[in-house]
């Protein structure tokens, strides 16, 4: 669909349209990125951000983790399964449930996570150099990106429960 073309949708709905069209090409420009860096294209991605969200969030169930990935809960098994298989993240007890154990990102994979970033820095850094955006611009950028996704996790939450309007 042609944006600057349709006639139907006016001049700022056609700009949050471009801003979101935008916001999902850069995703997949950077997950490109990562797959060349570090090998396997979906594992890569995928396995990066819930290392990189473990780390931050500290141990979570899978249900947990597939809920802030906005994904299954058997695509996230099946990732942790395999990261535990590497020895990246370990099983541990849930003592606030029997049967949904917390996964948590290991001394490997913590070193892993280290070395995925430092590789990924040096790209990142001269792709701001490239762009000629200043830090300021970039923060900016990560602000409004992250209202965004804030607004579209709650759209999303909405029409999930069937109570969209």
């Amino acid at each position: 669909m042609d944006l600057a073309h349709d006639a139907s949708l006016n001049d700022d709905l056609r700009d949050v349209l471009r801003f979101a069209d935008t916001v999902s090409q850069a995703h997949f420009r950077l997950s490109e990125i990562v797959g060349a860096v570090h090998g396997d294209r979906q594992l890569a991605n995928a396995s990066r951000g819930v290392l990189r969200y473990l780390m931050a969030a500290g141990p979570r169930t899978v249900p947990e983790i597939a809920t802030w990935r906005a994904t299954s809960r058997q695509f996230i098994q099946r990732l942790v399964d395999a990261l535990a298989a590497d020895g990246l993240v370990a099983l541990k007890d849930n003592p606030q449930h029997q049967r949904s154990r917390l996964v948590a990102v290991t001394r490997k994979g913590r070193a892993r996570v280290s070395a995925m970033v430092a590789k990924e820095v040096r790209l990142l850094e001269q792709g701001l150099l490239l762009s000629g955006a200043s830090l300021a611009e970039v923060r900016a950028a990560t602000s409004l990106i992250q209202r965004f996704t804030g607004v579209i996790g709650t759209l999303t939450d909405d029409l999930n429960s069937g109570d969209s309007k």
